[in-house]
């Protein structure tokens, strides 16, 4: 059996930061990944779509894939991830406290602030289209819109800032 192990690293840190290590497994042809103990049968569902099923289950959800470069993201239950390889430091995200950067290819559907407006941690300044999900971008923290470097309809990328965050 051969393996190796990943780590889902949230898109939406303010949200939820925990980290989730998974170990990618094989055998016999079948493919597998455990998560936080439990095993889970994966397949191929079409184009970037993976059915996943918990293992002794009959229900399934999917799970849509995106890859750009070395950066692969993955979207299960209205949650988007980006998967990392596993180190014993997860690895830091680009940019300071200030700038709030695309974590994936997406679209920007609304954008919820101005220059001059007052945020506070965790509130939704953006919100992203990705894998036909939204996905809020969230202040990491209290402060004054310095500049919005997005509007609605654009395609962006990841790692583009999006807005920045003065004291």
């Amino acid at each position: 059996m051969s393996s190796r192990t990943i780590t889902l690293v949230p898109a939406d840190p303010a949200n939820n930061d925990r980290r989730y290590p998974v170990e990618i497994v094989g055998r016999d042809g079948q493919r597998g990944a455990r998560v936080d103990g439990r095993l889970y049968a994966v397949r191929t569902d079409g184009d970037g779509a993976l059915r996943i099923t918990p293992e002794g289950s009959r229900s399934s959800v999917t799970a849509w894939t995106v890859a750009i470069g070395d950066v692969r993201w993955v979207c299960v239950n209205g949650r988007v991830f980006e998967l990392a390889e596993a180190r014993p430091l997860a690895r830091a995200r680009a940019g300071h406290l200030g700038t709030l950067t695309a974590p994936m290819p997406a679209t920007v559907r609304r954008v919820l602030v101005s220059v001059g407006d007052a945020v506070k941690r965790g509130d939704a300044l953006v919100i992203l289209e990705a894998m036909k999900m939204e996905l809020p971008v969230r202040a990491n923290g209290a402060g004054v819109v310095t500049a919005v470097h997005c509007r609605e309809g654009e395609l962006v990328q990841p790692g583009l800032t999006l807005i920045e965050i003065g004291e």
